[in-house]
């Protein structure tokens, strides 16, 4: 009975919040005080004014921040569970999410006076009552409507924050009005379930992918299941055809609750956070530089040298603490690419599955943003060149919806972002055509796959025939290699004709902090970064060799390595000469490959990665700089622009070579 009663005191609430705000709304008209060019068109040769709202004269700006700060996870908690509804439109543990969403903004911003954003989360939570109800379902037009909502009341939010900042009256999106008033009365402004006779919406199999991850069972098995299970839950389909444990179902099952269960948190802002981590570098520097002292080392006192050791153990695992404290999960971003995925499927009258795996694999805070935009150029151009429409599909022997797979996952210090699709892959005849139009490359010039596929960054570059507000320009994949390889990463591309393109993105956990191996060539010292290195070795003179018009060559387990010298790239003098006594390092990947001269190897260690700061012009070859031990300066280098600039230089070393040995 007490069950009841709470279900039925709730009810009355709602209902009396709802009798309070129709007052409201009959006191008050629904459009802003000054409406829209949309909704009131100005005089002729007027400019159009936007719709403003002031905030309340005595606002209490932290408060207002950290009330923007929790609905904007509500809001991403919201389109999340939206995009599942599509797929399961009858969960209710999806619609209670949204539902509360829409009620903790409208309750928060109405103590804060944001009358306008209160308004519109009521509306939209009126509409998820009606879903509860049973009186309307989440789909088709009804779905558009909720995400809608969710896209203007974000939008508005951050005009909140904007005018917060610049102490000017918020600036109201231009839809605010329109979708008000449509929420008001979806049906009467011809809203219904049936948006369309084909939903393109993205699918996300979680449950599979938990168990297909943990060996369970088999991709092929549970997209069997999928197709025949009607509307049983996915996982009693499993256990029923007898291909998958209960138990292993229910533990997936028990995974899926904890991934999605909120964690006890403190909020902290994040410059704080970014000074605590420089600091905590500063600290290591500081350690290092006492662990390395010759006094401390020549008088060989032990047990001050084990009490050094012992601090710099602590320190060592305060920083990876620290680091960690900036380390997000990828999910937010992979959310954002389901609604875009969603969106476009609908644009270009795709079906498309989406599948996403590894959401939860953590990167820095910091590098987060910059991959956002090489992940939205990615998604566009799969959509919108790879995946072919359900006709050609069809007339091709492949199921009328395209599969696009988002997946991460951490290899080593590395997080490696794949995105593949099964669409028409990438045409390697097309795109040197197109090259040689543009004069990227000469006609008749052999290349290797990979340097074809790599031809589709060039900025300006593609092969579509047309130009659609989806994709065509040539703008996009150029800025998906200089945001990656700013970060330190790289982008590779694969390819099968009428198969599908798989892309690549290898970025680095973090860029505060590397793990490096520190060499010596001549006087200087340099870094070269621990996840670039394949193995270091001192080659026989026999393995040495010049190829006319690549330069010096190495001989490696019968694998053909072009060599360059630090000490000729970056001009140091008192450098060995001879390759034979000095150490060649192994960097880069594939055909990129080659052999670096070093004259010794003084270890491995981590270092706090610095900028050389603005005063410096850049430097080819060099990412950055650490403080080494004794307090000198040790230069980063960048395996990828070194071995391009060794590329490009002319290959004078045979004599050298020769006469050394």
């Amino acid at each position: 009975m007490s069950e009841e009663r709470q279900k039925q005191k709730e009810q009355d609430l709602h209902d009396e919040e709802d009798r309070l705000w129709a007052e409201a709304l009959q006191a008050e008209p629904l459009a802003p005080a000054n409406p829209s060019p949309q909704e009131d068109p100005p005089e002729a040769g007027a400019p159009p004014q936007p719709a403003v709202q002031a905030l309340p004269q005595d606002v209490d700006a932290d408060l207002m921040e950290e009330f923007i700060a929790e609905s904007g996870e509500a809001i991403d908690a919201a389109e999340a569970a939206l995009l599942d509804l599509e797929g399961n439109p009858d969960d209710m543990e999806g619609i209670n999410t949204v539902f509360r969403s829409f009620h903790t903004i409208k309750g928060t911003s109405a103590f804060l006076g944001l009358d306008r954003v209160s308004r519109l989360a009521h509306l939209a939570e009126n509409l998820f009552q009606r879903i509860r109800e049973r009186r309307i379902e989440c789909a088709g037009g009804f779905a558009d409507l909720a995400l809608r909502s969710v896209d203007v009341l974000g939008e508005l939010l951050k005009a909140v924050k904007a005018g917060l900042e610049s102490g000017q009256p918020v600036e109201l999106p231009s839809d605010f009005a329109r979708v008000c008033r449509i929420l008001e009365d979806p049906e009467g402004n011809g809203i219904t379930a049936d948006g369309e006779a084909e939903p393109a919406a993205p699918v996300s199999h979680r449950l599979g992918d938990i168990l297909v991850s943990r060996g369970a069972v088999t991709r092929e098995v549970v997209e069997e299941v999928e197709a025949t299970r009607g509307d049983e839950p996915l996982g009693m389909a499993l256990v029923r055809s007898r291909k998958v444990k209960a138990s292993d179902v229910a533990q997936a099952l028990r995974s899926q609750k904890q991934a999605n269960s909120q964690k006890s948190s403190l909020r902290v802002r994040t410059d704080r956070l970014d000074r605590l981590i420089d600091m905590i570098g500063e600290l290591v520097i500081a350690q290092s530089m006492v662990a390395q002292d010759r006094l401390l080392l020549n008088q060989r006192n032990y047990s001050l040298a084990r009490k050094v050791n012992h601090a710099g153990k602590i320190i060592r695992e305060l920083q990876d603490l620290s680091l960690s404290m900036r380390m997000v999960p990828l999910r937010p971003t992979f959310q954002k690419m389901t609604r875009l995925v969603r969106d476009l499927a609908r644009k270009e009258g795709k079906q498309i599955e989406f599948i996403t795996m590894g959401e939860d694999t953590e990167i820095d805070r910091n590098m987060v943003d910059v991959i956002g935009d090489p992940l939205v150029h990615m998604v566009r151009n799969a959509c919108g060149h790879g995946l072919e429409s359900p006709r050609e599909r069809q007339e091709a022997g492949k199921s009328r919806a395209g599969s696009l797979w988002l997946s991460a996952r951490q290899s080593g210090g590395n997080v490696v972002v794949e995105l593949r699709d099964d669409g028409r892959g990438l045409d390697r005849g097309k795109i040197i055509e197109k090259a040689v139009q543009k004069g990227l490359i000469e006609s008749g010039q052999d290349l290797s796959d990979r340097e074809a596929f790599e031809l589709v960054f060039a900025a300006g570059f593609s092969t579509a025939e047309e130009i659609t507000d989806v994709s065509g320009r040539g703008v996009g994949m150029d800025v998906v290699r200089r945001n990656v390889e700013s970060l330190h990463g790289r982008v590779q591309v694969a390819s099968e004709r009428g198969r599908g393109a798989t892309f690549t993105m290898v970025l680095p956990l973090t860029l505060a902090i590397a793990d490096g191996m520190l060499v010596q060539v001549g006087e200087e010292r340099f870094i070269i970064p621990a996840i670039d290195i394949h193995i270091s070795f001192r080659p026989e003179k026999a393995a040495l060799s010049t190829v006319s018009g690549r330069g010096e060559m190495v001989m490696l387990r019968r694998e053909l390595l072009p060599l360059y010298r630090l000490n000729r790239l970056f001009k140091i003098p008192g450098a060995s000469r001879n390759p034979t006594q000095a150490i060649l390092v192994v960097v880069g990947e594939g055909e990129r490959r080659c052999a670096l001269m070093v004259d010794d190897l003084l270890g491995q260690q981590q270092v706090v990665a610095k900028s050389l700061g603005g005063g410096i012009d850049p430097v080819p070859g060099v990412s950055g700089g650490a403080i080494l031990g004794d307090g000198r300066v040790g230069l980063i280098i960048d395996t990828e622009e070194l071995v391009e600039m060794a590329q490009n230089l002319p290959s004078s070393g045979g004599t050298e070579a020769r006469s050394a040995a």
